[in-house]
C-alpha cells in the first residue's frame, strides 16, 4: 500500500468511526425501534396516518423535527404560527411563489423549521442535531453536506461569470453566504474558508461593457437550481429543498400520495410521502441532472432537440443546426400533464429526442450500459460525492471520487474496488447506527470473478476486470482491449510491454499485426521505444458512445420585458431567454480534464443578444469574451463525461486518420478526425450579427505551411505537419493540484495533435 493511500485509508476509517457514533441508520428496519411518545399531532382529526420520517435509528415525533407544542389539543396552539408559505393552501400571510433568496433568507427560523426542518438554514437544529431525540443525529453530513457546490453553487457561479467575463475561473460567491466552521485555518488548494453572497448587480470590477450587459442573464439563469431553494414546481424539476432534495423524493408531478390526511394531493410542490429514504432512485437525480446537456437524459438514450426558432426572437436568421427529419421523439409516456399538455422538464411534447433516424433500425444515441443494465446513480456515486468531505471546494471536480478504475482496473493496476479516498461500495454508505450493517455491494469470488449487487434492483451484475481482457494466456482475452485500452489508458508498463510486442511481431511476421491487434495496418512498428509515460486517455473517451454538444446557445436580454430577482427579489428590466441552437447529438471533440488526462469536451459557445428599451439591438448575437480574453469561434469547450457508456468503445477512426480509403477533406474520417483533435470541420456554424461566421466545433487555430496565417483543415484535410496550433476557446475548469505538471485543462496541445494525426488506423467496422 503505498503511502498516500495509506493516509487516505486512515483518515476515512477514522472519519467512518465518528460518523458511526452520530449517524443513525437509514438501511431498511433491522432491529426493534423506540416507539415515539404520544402527541396530539397524530389524534384521529389531524395527521394519524401520517408516515414515519425514519426507517431506521428512532422513531421522531412530528415536533422533534417541525417544533410546536406536542401537548396542545388544538390546530393553532400545536402549529408554529406560520407567516409565510410555499404552496397557495398553505396557511400564511406571505406566499412565496419561486421565491427570491432574499425572502428566503428572510423567512423566521422557526417557520422555515416548521414547513421544511430539512432546509439548509435550518438543518443543523434538526438533521444534523447532536441533541435531537436523545442524539445521534447526521451532525458530520450535515456539516459537509453544506460546504458542497450542489449547496453554495461555486463552481457554476465561477464558470458562468468566466464565460461572460464577469470574472476568472476561480470561485468567488456563493449562491447564499457560506463559511467552513471546520477546516483548519490551512486550507486545500483550491478551496475557500468563505463564500460572500453572489451580487444581485454586477459590482464595479466588472468593467466590460459586454459583461457588464450579460449579468442580469448570469443573475438570472445561474441561480436557478441548487439546494438552498426549491425547485421549479413544473413537471420533472420539482425538488424539496435540503436534505429533502435527495432523501425525500417527489413525483415528476410534484403532488403527493402521503397518507396524511391533511396533505393536498391536487397540488404541485409536495414530496410524494413523509418518508426519507438512502435508495435515491434515478428519477430523483433527473430532477437537477436535467439542465445543460442533461446527463440524467443521456444516460437513458435521450437527448434535448435543438433549437433554431429562437433566433427569430432577436429579428435574425435561423442560425441554428436542424434536427435530423426522421428523428423519433422521447414517448409521450415519460411526459406530465400540465395545463391541458404534456411537459417534463419544462419543455412540451415533443421536445427531446430518443432516436436519430427511425427509418434505418439503429439508435444511433443508445442506453448507458450501466442505466440499462439496471444500475441506479448511487451505486457509482458514494458518500463523500452525495455528502462532501467537510472542504468547500472551488469546483464540483474535486468533489469527485469514483473513477472508472475503482470498479475496472486499468491495464497494469487492478481495481481496488474502493474510491480514490478508500470509501467501499457499501449499501448505504454510512454506518447504520446500531441498526443492522451495511453489506458491501461489489464482491469478488474466489476465481476472481467481481460482480455488485445493485442497490435498487437487487441484482447480481458482473463488473469486468480489465487486467483479465488484456492476458494473451487468459479465457477473457480480447485482443481489443490489449490493444485499445492497454496502450491508451495503461499503466506506464503496460504501455512499453504492448509497444514491445508490436515491434516484435512486425520483426517476425509483419501481416499478422493487423489480426493480433486490431487497429494497427499490416506491417505498423513503432518508433523508437524509449521511457514510457502512464496512458492518459480516460476509459469513458473513448467508451462513451455518443456525445453531445450544444454548440450554439444563444441568449437574448429583452429590456423591453421586466423579470424578478432570483437573488435581491427585486424588478428588473431586461428578461432572458435562452435557447441550444445547434445541439448535435454525436460530434467527438478532445481535450485535457482537471487532470491533465484527455477526454471529451462539451461545447458551450454562448452568443448574446441585447435589446434596449426602444427595441435596439445594442448587441447583435454577438460571441462572449472569456474572462481571460478569449472570444474565437465561440466561447468554451469544457471536459465532461456524457454517461452513455458502451462496451464496444468508438472505432479507432473516430479520432485518428484511417491507413486506407479516402481521407480528403470531405470524407467522414477526416471530419470526424479534424473535430477530434480541434481544428474543426465548419459543419456547425454560427452567423453573428455582424455577418461573421463562427465554426463551432474549432477549438484550435493551426498554421500548417509555416507561412504566418492560420489555415483552413477543410481545404486541406488532414494535415501531416502542424506548424503552429493555438487556442481558440477554453475551458472553465481548473487543475487539481494533485495533477500539476500535466497539461491544463482546455484543448490539445501541438504535440498531442501531431501525435493523433500521425499514427493511421485500420477501420475495424467495415
Amino acid at each position: 500500500m503505498q503511502p498516500s493511500r495509506a493516509i487516505n485509508r486512515l483518515s476515512h476509517v477514522a472519519w467512518m468511526l465518528a460518523a458511526a457514533a452520530l449517524v443513525p441508520g437509514c438501511a431498511e428496519p433491522e432491529a426493534t425501534i423506540t416507539a415515539p411518545k404520544v402527541e396530539s399531532c397524530n389524534a384521529a382529526a389531524c395527521h394519524a396516518d401520517v408516515e414515519q420520517i425514519h426507517y431506521g435509528g428512532p422513531m421522531l415525533r412530528c415536533v422533534d423535527c417541525h417544533g410546536g407544542n406536542p401537548d396542545s389539543p388544538t390546530k393553532a396552539g400545536a402549529h408554529v404560527t406560520v407567516d409565510y408559505s410555499f404552496n397557495p393552501t398553505t396557511p400564511g400571510q406571505h406566499f412565496l411563489e419561486d421565491p427570491p433568496l432574499v425572502d428566503l433568507a428572510a423567512v423566521p427560523t422557526a417557520v422555515m423549521q416548521f414547513l421544511n426542518p430539512a432546509d439548509y438554514r435550518v438543518v443543523r437544529n434538526t438533521c444534523g442535531s447532536s441533541t435531537l431525540a436523545g442524539g445521534n443525529c447526521h451532525s458530520i453530513i450535515t456539516n459537509n453536506s453544506l460546504l458542497l457546490n450542489r449547496a453554495t453553487l461555486a463552481g457554476q457561479i465561477a464558470g458562468g461569470g468566466f464565460i461572460a467575463g464577469v470574472q476568472g475561473k476561480s470561485a468567488h460567491y456563493g449562491v447564499v453566504p457560506v463559511q467552513d466552521t471546520m477546516t483548519p485555518a490551512k486550507l486545500s488548494p483550491l478551496t475557500a474558508a468563505v463564500f460572500p453572497a453572489m451580487p444581485a448587480d454586477a459590482p464595479p470590477s466588472v468593467t466590460p461593457t459586454m459583461a457588464q450587459a450579460f449579468y442580469p442573464v448570469y443573475e438570472q439563469l445561474c441561480t436557478e437550481c441548487h439546494l438552498n431553494r426549491e425547485g421549479a414546481k413544473v413537471p420533472g424539476r420539482y425538488y424539496s429543498a435540503g436534505c429533502n432534495g435527495c432523501h425525500m423524493t417527489t413525483a415528476d408531478d410534484g403532488r403527493s400520495v402521503s397518507s396524511d390526511p391533511t396533505q393536498n394531493r391536487d397540488e404541485i410542490g409536495h414530496p410524494l410521502r413523509h418518508r426519507f429514504t438512502n435508495l435515491v432512485p434515478d428519477k430523483q437525480c433527473a430532477h437537477c441532472h436535467i439542465s445543460h446537456l442533461g446527463r440524467a437524459l443521456l444516460a437513458q438514450g435521450v437527448r434535448e432537440r435543438s433549437e433554431p426558432d429562437g433566433d427569430k426572437l432577436a429579428g435574425g436568421p435561423n442560425r441554428g443546426v436542424e434536427d435530423p427529419p426522421n428523428a423519433v421523439p422521447w414517448g409521450k409516456e415519460n411526459y406530465t400533464k400540465y395545463k391541458g399538455m404534456y411537459w417534463q422538464y419544462g419543455k412540451p411534447y415533443p421536445y427531446f429526442i430518443a432516436d436519430e433516424d427511425g427509418t434505418n433500425g439503429t439508435d444511433e444515441t443508445p442506453p448507458d450500459i450501466h442505466t440499462a443494465k439496471g444500475l441506479a446513480c448511487i451505486d457509482c456515486h458514494n458518500i463523500v460525492e452525495e455528502h462532501g468531505t467537510g472542504k468547500m471546494a472551488y469546483r464540483m471536480d474535486q468533489e469527485l471520487d469514483v473513477r472508472c478504475q475503482s470498479c475496472h482496473g486499468r491495464p497494469g493496476e487492478k481495481a481496488t474496488l474502493m474510491s480514490d479516498s478508500a470509501v467501499t461500495f457499501d449499501k448505504a454508505g454510512t454506518a447504520a447506527g446500531g441498526f443492522g450493517g451495511n453489506p458491501l455491494m461489489i464482491h469478488t469470488l474466489a476465481d476472481g470473478t467481481v460482480f455488485e449487487t445493485g442497490k435498487i434492483d437487487g441484482k447480481d451484475h458482473p463488473v469486468t476486470q480489465i487486467n483479465a481482457r488484456i492476458d494473451p494466456a487468459g479465457a477473457l482475452y480480447n485482443p481489443r482491449t490489449r490493444m485499445g485500452c492497454q496502450l491508451h489508458a495503461g499503466s506506464a508498463a503496460a504501455r512499453a510491454a504492448v509497444r514491445k510486442a508490436v515491434n516484435e511481431l512486425a520483426a517476425k511476421d509483419p501481416a499478422a499485426v493487423a489480426k493480433e491487434f486490431p487497429g494497427l495496418p499490416a506491417g505498423f512498428k513503432f518508433g523508437e521505444l524509449g521511457g514510457e509515460e502512464d496512458g492518459r486517455v480516460e476509459c469513458f473517451t473513448c467508451h462513451n458512445s455518443w456525445t453531445l454538444n450544444c454548440y450554439g446557445c444563444h441568449m437574448v436580454r429583452d429590456d423591453r420585458k421586466s423579470y424578478v430577482s432570483r437573488v435581491d427579489g427585486k424588478k428588473k428590466q431586461g428578461a432572458v431567454e435562452s435557447f441550444g441552437l445547434s445541439t448535435l447529438p454525436d460530434a467527438l471533440a478532445m481535450g485535457f480534464n482537471a487532470r491533465g488526462r484527455i477526454s471529451p469536451l462539451v461545447g458551450t459557445s454562448i452568443f448574446f443578444t441585447h435589446i434596449d428599451k426602444a427595441g435596439n439591438k445594442v448587441i447583435d448575437a454577438q460571441a462572449l469574451t472569456t474572462g481571460e480574453g478569449l472570444t474565437g469561434e465561440g466561447n468554451v469547450h469544457n471536459p465532461v463525461h456524457h454517461h452513455t457508456i458502451q462496451k464496444l468503445p468508438r472505432d479507432c477512426t473516430g479520432c485518428h486518420p484511417a491507413a486506407t480509403g479516402d481521407t480528403g477533406p470531405q470524407s467522414a474520417n477526416a471530419k470526424a478526425v479534424l473535430r477530434a483533435v480541434g481544428l474543426g470541420t465548419g459543419e456547425a456554424t454560427f452567423v453573428d450579427g455582424s455577418g461573421k461566421t463562427h465554426w463551432l466545433d474549432r477549438l484550435l487555430w493551426a498554421d500548417y505551411d509555416g507561412d504566418g496565417k492560420w489555415d483552413d483543415p477543410q481545404t486541406l484535410g488532414l494535415p501531416q505537419a502542424l506548424a503552429a496550433v493555438e487556442r481558440a476557446v477554453g475551458t472553465t475548469h481548473l487543475q487539481l493540484p494533485s495533477f500539476v505538471g500535466l497539461p491544463d485543462p482546455g484543448p490539445l496541445d501541438l504535440a498531442t495533435v501531431r501525435r493523433v494525426i500521425d499514427n493511421r488506423v485500420v477501420n475495424q467496422r467495415q
